[in-house]
């Protein structure tokens, strides 16, 4: 059959209730269907299987493009692009292809790979920014934490300066330039205390790695890109504080607490500060003490493992001095859930901080001119250090303080050696308050080996 002119096509009209083919050779149809719409189709049989796929419709202008696969996407053939279509899927089946079959698989894969970019691109975008990764971390990891919010701080300043990107698209570089602008000048914290910005730096740089390989657990990204970065990078090494009081600085310090001319802090804090000194607890395990922990007939404290740094239960035994101290605290804070509670809010514990910026501002003032300058913390870590002074074994101020013990004490000593503890603080209180009492005080610690 010869060659119809595109006359004929742009004239064909349809038969009522059927389709009308209209014949082009080497298979190729022109189909008008009954409501009058034209399309091209290519009846063809190969290797027994018959087929008559439409491979687009008619268009006098054709499809743009020079190529078969550009006219078969766009869909709209000219007479002779469809020629050409078919011509060419009859040499292919000449050569022993089915055209039109890898043709229809090459779509196939091509929509499978379009499916996939787009869920890949749906994917990367629910993914977490920094910011989002830090706020996930801190409400699954950290919230109601004793060190929730000066994590919470640390992470914040990051979170300034990388919060808007998606936590997958970081660099490392991106982490190092903003620990180094954290690190230059100095920074002032919530509570107004001046922190040294390259320690500053170093800190956030350790809880930014914990977020990161919060992120990698999640599959938000495949491996954490500074975990490999250490302060050292940042010249941020912590300052280790190595301050033990003498024994004679302590009695001085306990005299000082005494004195309302010399000491000006409020008697909740002063309170509060006596017991770090004559129990060597951490301070946010003294300012949150609640009277429900405590024995003061049997002269004991038990502080629920969910107050202590480690998670572990623990009892303390309370001096007599020191029962003393809290009996009298009774008639300020009885009534409240709180053994030290705020004088500004009712029914809420002391900042832990409160008692650290008590001593601080004595130091200030210069009421402790005989002292050397120190933090609440190094009293925990005078009594550890001075109680081998009073002839009590090393291992009780640790197990006192609520240490793990070191080596193979942790593995097969598992005593709590209660009664040598009692004997231990007991000895330490009175020591301190007798000191105190008098007017010459003689220096009891060991000589340096």
């Amino acid at each position: 059959m010869g060659k119809r002119s595109q006359l004929s096509y742009e004239n064909a009209k349809p038969f009522e209730g059927k389709d009308r083919l209209l014949a082009d050779g080497d298979g190729l149809y022109l189909r008008v269907r009954p409501h009058g719409t034209k399309t091209w189709i290519i009846d063809y049989e190969f290797k027994g299987e018959r087929a008559k796929p439409t491979i687009g419709t008619y268009d006098s202008n054709g499809a743009p493009g020079k190529s078969i696969s550009d006219w078969l996407r766009h869909g709209r053939l000219s007479v002779a692009q469809a020629r050409a279509i078919a011509g060419s899927w009859k040499d292919a089946r000449r050569a022993g292809h089915n055209a039109h079959r890898e043709w229809e698989a090459q779509l196939f894969e091509e929509a499978e790979q379009f499916a996939a970019e787009v869920a890949a691109k749906a994917a990367e975008a629910a993914l977490p920014t920094v910011a989002n990764a830090i706020d996930q971390f801190m409400t699954k990891h950290i919230a109601g934490k004793k060190s929730a919010k000066a994590i919470g701080y640390r992470l914040d300043l990051l979170s300034d300066l990388l919060g808007d990107k998606k936590i997958f698209t970081v660099k490392r570089q991106d982490v190092i330039s903003a620990i180094e602008s954290i690190a230059e000048g100095r920074r002032t914290n919530k509570e107004g205390q001046h922190i040294p910005a390259k320690q500053l730096a170093g800190e956030v740089l350790i809880q930014a790695k914990r977020v990161w390989r919060f992120a990698e657990s999640r599959e938000w990204i495949e491996t954490s890109c500074i975990e490999k970065l250490t302060r050292r990078d940042f010249d941020a090494k912590p300052v280790k504080r190595e301050v033990v009081l003498r024994l004679d600085e302590v009695v001085e310090l306990w005299r000082t607490l005494n004195d309302p001319e010399r000491c000006k802090a409020d008697p909740i804090s002063i309170a509060a500060l006596k017991l770090v000194i004559l129990t060597g607890q951490r301070e946010c395990e003294v300012t949150n003490a609640a009277w429900t922990e405590l024995d003061l007939e049997a002269g004991l404290w038990k502080i629920p493992a969910e107050r202590t740094k480690k998670n572990r239960a623990h009892l303390v035994h309370l001096a007599p001095q020191a029962v003393s101290i809290l009996k009298a605290l009774k008639s300020l804070t009885g009534k409240s859930a709180y053994v030290f509670e705020s004088p500004m809010i009712e029914d809420q514990p002391i900042y832990g901080r409160s008692i650290g910026n008590a001593l601080s501002t004595l130091f200030k003032r210069n009421a402790l001119p005989n002292i050397t300058k120190c933090h609440v913390h190094d009293l925990r870590r005078t009594l550890i250090t001075r109680l081998p002074d009073l002839g009590v074994e090393l291992f009780i101020g640790h197990k006192i303080a609520n240490h793990v013990l070191p080596g193979v004490l942790a593995h097969y000593n598992h005593a709590e050696y209660l009664e040598q503890r009692k004997a231990a603080l007991e000895k330490w209180a009175d020591r301190i308050v007798t000191l105190a009492e008098e007017k010459n005080v003689i220096q009891f610690q060991r000589a340096a080996a």
